[in-house]
């Protein structure tokens, strides 16, 4: 895994927040997944004060400003510090994923509790056990708390195949956007439970 300092970690920190702009902030996402018995689903939203966290990065700056100076192409070196306990270095490893995720075939779990001080209910991965998210439930929808250089098999049991994503602006109220659908699966045999929260136009002919 590639070592980062400071100098060499900026110009990750700054696309990464970039794509995450343009397909993570203010979007709320519906999961749908594949349980023993039945279909499990939950939503996650991502905001602009969340990205902070998900770099590992030190700094003195609010979440919100880090966000916005990043954005804006604002942040130096001098604003960020590394994190001693090899933290940053994980997250950095994987943070240029961290926007693909949810527009991709991926995975969910529950959280196992094994020691790790983690406060995730569940994470999120991919399915070549390079990046799994982890969130906390928050009542409308749950929100990332972690990110790690790690298979999600390793951090979550049972580990449910995800079958469909779709997105939304947190605004709207309806899901209007597939961002990711397994084959095989057609939106309108989904249940009632899930149509009722798409647009019409996403399983209606």
């Amino acid at each position: 895994m590639k070592k980062y300092d400071e100098k060499s970690a900026l110009p990750v920190i700054l696309q990464a927040a970039k794509d995450y702009e343009a397909k993570l902030k203010d979007r709320h996402f519906l999961i749908v997944y594949r349980k023993k018995t039945g279909l499990g689903i939950c939503r996650v939203g991502f905001r602009d004060m969340h990205f902070l966290h998900l770099t590992g990065i030190k700094t003195k700056m609010s979440a919100s400003m880090f966000f916005s100076a990043c954005v804006e192409n604002r942040l130096s070196i001098k604003d960020i510090s590394m994190d001693a306990t090899g933290k940053t270095q994980q997250k950095l490893a994987v943070l240029p994923y961290l926007a693909e995720l949810l527009y991709h075939n991926c995975m969910i779990g529950n959280f196992i509790n094994s020691g790790i001080a983690i406060k995730a209910d569940y994470f999120i991965g991919d399915t070549k056990a390079t990046i799994s998210v982890g969130f906390r439930q928050n009542g409308f929808a749950d929100i990332p708390v972690t990110l790690y250089h790690e298979n999600i098999k390793n951090l979550s049991n049972p580990t449910c195949k995800v079958l469909a994503i779709f997105s939304k602006k947190y605004h709207i109220d309806r899901f209007d956007e597939c961002t990711y659908l397994s084959k095989g699966y057609e939106i309108p045999l989904f249940p009632e439970i899930v149509k009722q929260q798409l647009c019409d136009q996403l399983y209606m002919p």
